[in-house]
């Protein structure tokens, strides 16, 4: 073998030992994300001022679950929520709450989601990606979002913060 060949065949073979070393960091966060996840807040922080707010009130409700396969469903709803009555109180809950399934993938530090089904039908079928951060216990999942009801339709962040259940 010349030394050009060496040279190649050595560089080969360190790319591929670098690329297979980094393959199971991406293996083990999925596997951190799988299981249940309770929901313990949601802030949404509007880009130009930079206020936040509870967007589903101090105490919300929800449950995310991600199965090994790659499945997720998310439910969340306002604290304080009561039982409609009426049809202007049934729209009430519609605005308090969100829900959806669909697939997700992994890619380094962003969760890729594409809904199958969801309470508000805008999203359903495109891909919708969010940066994580796991620490010990704790979820984060953060969404840039174009146009937020919170803030006038003016751009925001979300930032949900989840307990692991499981």
């Amino acid at each position: 073998m010349n030394q050009r060949t060496t040279i190649a065949v050595s560089m080969m073979a360190l790319l591929y030992l670098g690329s297979s070393a980094l393959t199971p960091a991406y293996a083990d966060d999925k596997d951190k994300l799988v299981g249940s996840w309770r929901l313990v807040a949601f802030k949404v922080q509007a880009s130009d001022t930079k206020e936040i707010k509870d967007a589903l009130g101090p105490k919300p409700l929800g449950r995310m679950i991600l199965t090994a396969n790659g499945y997720i469903t998310n439910y969340r709803v306002a604290d304080g929520r009561k039982p409609a009555q009426t049809d202007a109180e049934r729209a009430q809950l519609l605005r308090t709450m969100a829900a959806w399934t669909g697939r997700y993938r992994v890619e380094g530090n962003k969760l890729l989601v594409k809904t199958d089904s969801a309470w508000n039908e805008e999203g359903t079928g495109s891909e919708h990606p969010r940066t994580y951060v796991i620490e010990g216990s704790r979820l984060t999942l953060t969404t840039v979002v174009p146009r937020s009801n919170f803030f006038e339709g003016r751009p925001a962040t979300g930032n949900e913060y989840f307990e692991r259940e499981d």
